[in-house]
């Protein structure tokens, strides 16, 4: 069960980092602050070249490494760009439905039969999300017509699927190519960087403005970098160890960590009443995937 600790050592760091990101994200905008923090994980990542042969990745390996991360810059960058706009109680509850968004998926692609447990996790997600939005003078559908319609939203809902596709090509990479999870880190957030410096170089956002912007909040930068570090590593570690579905269920309960303090230090709205949703969508998760590995 050491992948267990692994994976919730992830958790625990993750929702550390989620509390800071939405503290830094009242002063800088998601892309520079995404954008500043691969900076700041690639200079810490700067010792793996010299401590394991980095060139020894193939062509092959190497494309995998860039898609994954391609795929997983761009949901950090929506689920950034979410935080910035929502109480963070509200928006990372939603990023725990990936389990039911990968079995939907399964579904509708290949055909796989979903059993009884799992659409029991499906509905208990909805009623999770139910009760994130649910205010006391709605009407009984209200709640979920603004979850459908509310454009903040979208960014979660593409997060989760990306979060989703990125996650097995991790199980893959370090599981199926046997390749150290460092070298991984290392390529992705040299992508990273590169993806989030050419957007604000299409978006013809100033690098000197970022840079200045960050430099007011740059201890906090520092650290959710550290934390970065560590629980994508842990994660990667675990998913050695364990089926990626299950790593990502516990991973997921980061949310409930990040939307209990966050929603304490921020004086989120209806705390108690979204905890309840979030709880009940990080339960689904483990019941959706209880009989995998």
């Amino acid at each position: 069960m050491f992948w267990f600790t692994l994976a919730s050592c992830s958790a625990l760091l993750s929702a550390a980092a989620a509390v800071l990101q939405k503290n830094i994200l009242f002063r800088l905008n998601a892309l520079e602050f995404s954008f500043l923090v691969s900076i700041v994980i690639l200079i810490f990542s700067s010792f793996i070249p010299f401590s394991m042969d980095v060139g020894s990745v193939t062509p092959t390996l190497l494309m995998i490494i860039v898609g994954k991360s391609i795929l997983g810059g761009a949901a950090f960058l929506l689920v950034m760009m979410s935080l910035e706009h929502n109480q963070i109680s509200t928006a990372l509850p939603i990023l725990g439905m990936t389990p039911a968004v990968t079995a939907l998926a399964a579904l509708l692609i290949l055909g796989e039969s979903l059993h009884s447990w799992e659409w029991l996790g499906i509905a208990m997600m909805m009623a999770g999300t139910y009760f994130l939005e649910k205010r006391p003078a709605q009407k009984i559908f209200q709640p979920f017509k603004e979850v459908l319609r509310s454009k903040n939203y979208y960014f979660m809902y593409g997060a989760l699927c990306l979060f989703a596709v990125s996650s097995v090509f991790d199980k893959l990479l370090v599981s199926g190519y046997k390749t150290d999870p460092l070298i991984v880190l290392f390529y992705q957030h040299i992508v990273y960087c590169g993806m989030f410096g050419s957007l604000l170089f299409l978006r013809k956002q100033s690098f000197k403005t970022a840079v200045h912007k960050g430099r007011s909040q740059l201890p906090f930068i520092v650290t959710v970098a550290c934390l970065t570090l560590a629980y994508r590593f842990a994660q990667l570690e675990a998913t050695t160890l364990a089926p990626v579905a299950l790593v990502l269920a516990v991973k997921r309960t980061s949310i409930l960590y990040a939307s209990f303090f966050g929603g304490k230090i921020f004086s989120d709205e209806r705390l108690a009443q979204k905890l309840v949703g979030g709880a009940l969508i990080v339960g689904a998760g483990f019941i959706i995937l209880r009989n995998v590995g």
